[in-house]
């Protein structure tokens, strides 16, 4: 017998489990729930792999769009700030133009004021020695600019010419040791020099003991000094000086020009006599009151000629009745009776 079996055991077990599945089968039919116990057991030994799996899954699926979406989002980040230098550039461009406009546009202001021939330079170097307050403009002799000329600017007096080459000049300003402007207080016409000193700053100088002038008075160019014409803002006082002694009073004036941010100028090339002239003429006309124009009478209309109709004869021209004769008034008066004859005696 075991030897049967033995001989015949790959046979009989493929019956076994023929036959084991056809009463799985049979015992299955019919119902919705079929018994596998081999299939739950799987299910259950399987489910912790398929939870890490899945999890695991996730994570990578997850970390891969984070990836993605911040290599696009980093590709979007610099082009936004590439934009955003783009517009501040852009903006900085603008805003440096209109401050240019700005500039010129006083500048022509300022010309307008001043009947005379100008040359606009621009600044193209400053003293860097220290000892002199000077600037170099990108104007010169081929320009017409001679030593001695006035340069302003919109603000009011810059300097004077002290050098010139064909192609550039040297102005030296108001503010050096060197320079000097004869000046008037604008309240009170009171006269003085505005000077330069060592440490930058301006003060005028030679005012009158008696002559008043005080913290913020405007201080302008009286034009006698025979390089800048009247009128013309020099500062404004922002200390004065009056010692217990002496004849005169001192007075800090701080420039109305910045020259730290100067950057165009204007030359006056016309003798200062020739503008003071066109400025007197000027205000002149401005003082005097335009004449009104007389309105003048419309003319009446005439009727037009009366139209006549063919064949009716033209009407007869109406007389004009003849004028009184200017007569004395005895002729005037109605005349008298003849006088009766005398009865003959």
């Amino acid at each position: 017998m075991s030897e049967f079996l033995r001989r015949n055991q790959v046979l009989l077990g493929s019956g076994v489990f023929l036959l084991l599945s056809l009463v799985l089968l049979t015992v299955n039919r019919g119902r919705v729930r079929r018994f596998d116990p081999l299939g739950a057991v799987f299910l259950e030994v399987l489910r912790p792999l398929q939870a890490v799996t899945t999890q695991t899954t996730g994570a990578l699926g997850n970390l891969w769009t984070r990836y993605v979406s911040l290599v696009g989002i980093d590709a979007e980040n610099r082009e936004l700030k590439l934009r955003l230098r783009s517009l501040e550039a852009e903006h900085r461009r603008d805003a440096e133009i209109e401050l240019e406009n700005r500039r010129l546009s006083r500048l022509l202001d300022f010309q307008g004021d001043v009947p005379s021939q100008l040359v606009t330079a621009r600044v193209i170097a400053k003293d860097a020695s220290g000892l002199f307050q000077s600037f170099t403009l990108d104007r010169g002799e081929g320009s017409g600019i001679k030593p001695g000329m006035a340069v302003v600017c919109a603000d009011g007096v810059v300097g004077r010419i002290a050098q010139v080459s064909p192609h550039a000049s040297r102005v030296l300003l108001i503010s050096d040791h060197n320079s000097g402007v004869d000046a008037l207080v604008q309240r009170t016409r009171a006269r003085g020099i505005v000077e330069g000193a060592l440490n930058r700053t301006c003060s005028m100088k030679f005012i009158k003991r008696g002559d008043e002038i005080d913290v913020n008075d405007v201080i302008v160019t009286s034009g006698l000094d025979g390089l800048f014409p009247k009128g013309i803002l020099i500062g404004r006082v922002s200390r004065v000086t009056r010692k217990d002694f002496g004849l005169f009073q001192v007075a800090e004036v701080v420039p109305a020009a910045d020259f730290a941010k100067l950057e165009e100028v204007l030359v006056l090339k016309s003798p200062p006599r020739e503008v003071n002239a066109a400025i007197d003429a000027l205000e002149r006309a401005r003082a005097t009151p335009e004449p009104t124009a007389t309105p003048t009478p419309e003319p009446t209309p005439t009727p037009p000629p009366a139209v006549r109709r063919h064949g009716t004869p033209p009407p007869a021209p109406r007389a004009s009745p003849a004028p009184a004769a200017h007569s004395p008034p005895a002729a005037r008066a109605t005349a008298a009776p003849a006088p009766r004859p005398k009865p003959h005696a």
